[in-house]
């Protein structure tokens, strides 16, 4: 062999064959090394996608997870309802621990578990086929005011009724309806900003809000129902038509024209685009409270938090008397009487407060290998609507009670009323308000 090599090296041919065979060998190198990285970078790139892939189909379980608990409290929270022995046993706090317990898988193991335990959770694991780990929380957002009560639609206009009178009636309720409370949280807003930020001060303070209330009533109404089109002047001056429809968004404040950035983020956390069934009590703030009671001190809301969050004896309302009992006999806020007509000015308006939570905000984070997905979504719960009266069956009892004798009719008509008394207040006890299935109205992905 070696003497074959030798030969090979003298011979001139043989040592340009080597030669070229080297140089080859040479050249190839980084094609190989080029080609391995770049199989080994597709492979990662699969990889991820795969990852990705796993991780959404977590989180989507997770959100399915979290729905299930949503429609356990509906189902709870209704039979509380048509139950009224059920309501004196169990509190209506009581069916918040179905929702508002956060979820984590792998299900953490305590060490104050005792050993029973402990292998319940490692079956429970072993037992679950998810990849990667999930965190699922339940966040209660029924504190919050609705921006589309703004609207003005054709049906409303059609069915509104006009009297003499009318423009009084509307000059005292314009205190309580949400362009009203836009106007002062906004306005209270820019003040405790501008005593802090000088910058935002001079560039702020003083703005006209008004122009943009109605430029945000403009965007969420239907054409032609406002008589002013002063709401258009900024989609005019950028050349772009308003969508004036209700918002399905809170992003979409960012589209106003009129609308600087930093007054939207303003007030982001103090209202919502979707529907409650009513404003949560229990999840009251500072500022609700101001709109709620314009007369308010600052020192009777610290007081209120003080009472309401208290350590040793927090409180929750299970019942608005619970919160008027404490405006009233407590905090010596307001008289019974100017409680009663407060709230009943809001609810004229569509706004509503209760101790019931219906509107909530689930985040849902997955993790497979190093792959993260983000899932927020809001849901609702819709209240059941309320049965119409049966006018058929009316009308066949006053055609049937005609035909009888006068004498008949006074007597019966004496048992009647008081047999509608009683019904009437039979209705009114058992008159109550049932939940219909959770709906996801807005899903955002981070």
């Amino acid at each position: 062999m070696e003497n074959f090599i030798k030969n090979t090296l003298k011979n001139e041919n043989g040592s340009m064959a080597i030669l070229m065979v080297l140089t080859g060998f040479i050249v190839s190198l980084p094609i190989i090394a080029f080609f391995t990285m770049d199989v080994n970078i597709n492979k990662l790139k699969v990889y991820n996608i795969e990852d990705k892939a796993k991780a959404k189909l977590t989180a989507e379980s997770g959100l399915k997870f979290a729905m299930t608990r949503l429609r356990l409290y509906k189902e709870a929270y209704n039979y509380l309802q048509n139950n009224k022995n059920a309501q004196d046993l169990v509190k209506a706090e009581t069916l918040n621990i179905i929702w508002n317990i956060p979820f984590a898988y792998p299900v953490p193991k305590q060490e104050s578990l005792n050993r029973t335990q402990k292998d319940t959770i490692d079956e429970f694991n072993e037992n679950i086929s998810l990849d990667g780990s999930l965190q699922v929380t339940i966040n209660n957002i029924s504190n919050k005011v609705n921006l589309n009560l703004l609207r003005v639609s054709l049906m409303n206009q059609a069915a509104k009724t006009k009297k003499e009178d009318e423009e009084e009636e509307e000059d005292e309720e314009n205190e309580y309806n949400v362009e009203s409370q836009l106007y002062k949280l906004i306005q209270n807003k820019i003040e405790a900003k501008s005593a802090e930020d000088d910058n935002f001060n001079s560039t702020y303070y003083g703005m006209d809000i008004s122009l943009l209330i109605n430029e945000l009533k403009y965007y969420v109404s239907d054409p032609d129902t406002l008589e002013s089109s002063a709401g258009d002047a900024g989609f005019v001056d950028i050349n772009e038509k308003a969508k004036q429809g209700p918002m399905n968004s809170l992003s979409e404040l960012y589209a106003l024209p009129s609308w600087p950035d930093d007054i939207t983020n303003l007030i982001l956390d103090e209202f919502t685009v979707h529907g409650a069934l009513m404003i949560d009590l229990n999840k009251i703030t500072g500022n609700l409270l101001r709109l709620m009671f314009p007369d308010i001190t600052e020192e009777d809301i610290t007081e209120f938090f003080k009472y309401k969050n208290d350590k040793d004896d927090p409180k929750y309302f299970n019942k608005i008397d619970d919160f008027k009992s404490y405006i009233v006999n407590i905090g010596n806020i307001m008289t019974e009487e100017d409680f009663d007509n407060q709230i009943q000015k809001f609810k004229a308006q569509g706004i509503q407060f209760g101790p019931t939570p219906t509107l909530f905000k689930v985040v849902v984070t997955s993790f497979v290998e190093r792959a993260q997905y983000n899932l927020i979504a809001y849901v609702t719960l819709p209240a059941q609507p309320e049965p119409r009266a049966n006018s058929n069956q009316n009308n066949q009892n006053n055609q049937s009670g005609e035909s009888e004798n006068v004498n008949e009719n006074e007597s019966e008509n004496e048992n009647e009323s008081e047999n509608t008394n009683n019904s009437n207040n039979t209705n009114k006890t058992e008159q109550k308000t049932l939940l219909l299935e959770p709906r996801i109205v807005e899903i955002l992905i981070q």
